[in-house]
């Protein structure tokens, strides 16, 4: 039996501990707009996890993706497609670390075509951008709750596979 609950334990181990791919976030530039999932400009709710990629993609009108806020002293040094083009054309970010990322057109900036990606650690569960054990009682309180919000792996039930999924990323950092 104790064979048993220590392979068992093991494979779910293992099993949380499955590095996850990075995902590809799209966002088109339309008219004035910047749009994500029919929201637009800084309406958009766009939450990535480091190493998640955003693919800018020109639909219509001659636009840039330009990092930071217009008239910033950082403005572009994150990230900068060039000088502005009409479509077909697109630009790839891929983002490594937490924190809000400020982005803007800059033929368009002064009509609102701005917008924030905004990158959390998946174990940030209090999403203050800090990991620590603040996070890990966020997860326990939800997760004892039975909150949805606990459920960490994503499939649809609240167990322990969550509690193991989020120590996993939890040690893993950010």
């Amino acid at each position: 039996m104790r064979r048993t609950l220590t392979g068992t334990a093991m494979a779910l181990i293992a099993l949380a501990s499955t590095p996850s791919l990075a995902d590809e976030f799209t966002v088109e530039l339309s008219g004035l707009n910047f749009v994500y999932n029919g929201q637009t400009n800084g309406d958009i709710n766009l939450v990535i996890a480091p190493g998640d990629s955003v693919r800018w993609v020109w639909v219509s009108g001659s636009h840039n993706v330009v990092s930071g806020n217009p008239d910033d002293p950082d403005e572009g040094e994150e990230f900068f497609s060039g000088v502005p083009v009409p479509p077909p054309a697109e630009f790839l970010h891929t983002f490594d670390e937490a924190g809000d990322f400020p982005y803007h057109c800059e033929l368009h900036e002064g009509f609102g075509m701005i917008s924030t990606v905004k990158v959390r650690c998946p174990a940030d569960f209090n999403q203050d951008l800090n990991v620590n054990t603040q996070d890990v009682l966020a997860f326990l309180n939800a997760w004892t709750a039975g909150e949805a919000s606990a459920d960490f792996n994503g499939d649809g039930t609240v167990n322990t596979q969550d509690v193991l999924a989020f120590l996993n990323a939890w040690t893993s950092g950010c």
